[in-house]
């Protein structure tokens, strides 16, 4: 549960509308892992939302909508940077209030660092996530899969292109 709750809101808040001024560098295709932890109005992480670790399937096509997906409740969202580090501001409609987003990116050769502060209604949280290239993705997950590996099991529990993701 604990894991559908940060999953669900680490990319809620990621999705963004079409309007970009820069594109986010590519991922090399195949399994990422990231480990999320998420911090509450008080800056002191959430009960049960410490590395939390989930793993997600990307290639060229996908790599961009775990970011970046055009059909959201985000606005003005603008993308900037170059090289290795790039900020996504904007605003997005969270259950009908706005919620202010700022996400950094820092990229690596294997892995990315986001860090994402949301000022929203109860205040502002922040998402730190460090996300870690794993090889190829296991037989039977398709790109856009998310959820858990247990036991070399993969367990899925979402796909961003899901008609409720959009």
């Amino acid at each position: 549960m604990t894991k559908r709750i940060v999953s669900g809101f680490f990319l809620s808040a990621l999705l963004a509308a079409p309007a970009l001024a820069a594109v986010l560098p590519a991922r090399l295709p195949g399994l990422w892992q990231s480990t999320t932890t998420v911090l509450g109005p008080n800056g002191k992480p959430l009960a049960n939302a410490v590395n939390i670790v989930t793993v997600s399937c990307v290639d060229a096509v996908n790599d961009q909508i775990f970011f970046t997906s055009g059909q959201s409740a985000c606005s003005s969202l603008k993308i900037s940077g170059r090289g290795n580090s790039y900020s996504i501001d904007g605003a997005c409609d969270d259950q009908g209030k706005t919620m202010r987003i700022h996400e950094t990116l820092v990229y690596g050769a294997q892995d990315l660092q986001l860090k994402a502060a949301y000022n929203g209604a109860a205040g502002q949280m922040t998402v730190e996530s460090a996300l870690q290239w794993q090889g190829a993705c296991p037989a039977g997950m398709q790109p856009g899969d998310e959820g858990s590996i247990t036991g070399g099991v993969f367990r899925k529990t979402d796909n961003i292109n899901d008609s409720g993701n959009q």
